[in-house]
């Protein structure tokens, strides 16, 4: 055998046994991506971010690298740290449904971390207090979740109110509050 056809074959052997690892590690976890934010280590399993906080597995929709964008001010991380939370928001709202899953959401993932209170804006046939940010104190916040023509989280005389443009624009800003309040995002 003449050098070339030696260095072919190492080449060809070297190029095989790489698609075969890259099949072979796809087979195995075909969806799990291994992702770092400041301490926290996530996987990315099913269309979700899981990880350990305070020896708890949460799961998340979005990366909290990508909801850097989404600034808190030192005012609404004041009122985040209270130990007990109300959550509402209008159920007459065009997107009620997505604010009750935003509300539930918060208590789920933050049941270990905080009181939370759910509430509504108007509770006419719900079986829910009615809050709104009237009734927020200093020891006891009030978060308003409501669809705006703008965006963003803004403290306002001991409320928090998230304004979201759409479902989507609620759910990324609900995971960037809960990421604070549990310590992931500043």
């Amino acid at each position: 055998m003449n050098k070339k056809m030696v260095i072919g074959l190492i080449i060809a052997f070297l190029m095989i046994s790489s698609i075969f690892g890259f099949v072979v590690d796809f087979a195995i976890s075909p969806e799990t991506q291994k992702l770092k934010y400041n301490d926290f280590k996530f996987r990315f399993v099913n269309q979700q971010y899981f990880t350990k906080i305070n020896g708890q597995e949460h799961a998340f929709i979005f990366f909290p690298g990508d909801l850097e964008y989404l600034q808190i001010s030192p005012e609404v991380k004041a009122l985040l740290d209270k130990p007990v939370i109300t959550i509402t928001y209008d159920p007459n709202s065009k997107i009620a449904d997505n604010l009750g899953e935003a509300q539930y959401y918060f208590e789920v993932q933050l049941g270990d971390a905080k009181a939370i209170e759910r509430a509504v804006t108007n509770n006419e046939g719900i079986d829910l207090p009615q809050k709104s940010c009237a009734d927020a104190t200093d020891i006891g916040p009030v978060i308003e979740l409501a669809q705006s023509n703008k965006s963003g989280i803004f403290a306002e005389n001991n409320c928090i109110k998230i304004l979201a443009l759409d479902p989507s624009d609620l759910y990324q800003q609900t995971e960037r509050v809960i990421y604070s309040i549990l310590g992931v995002m500043p």
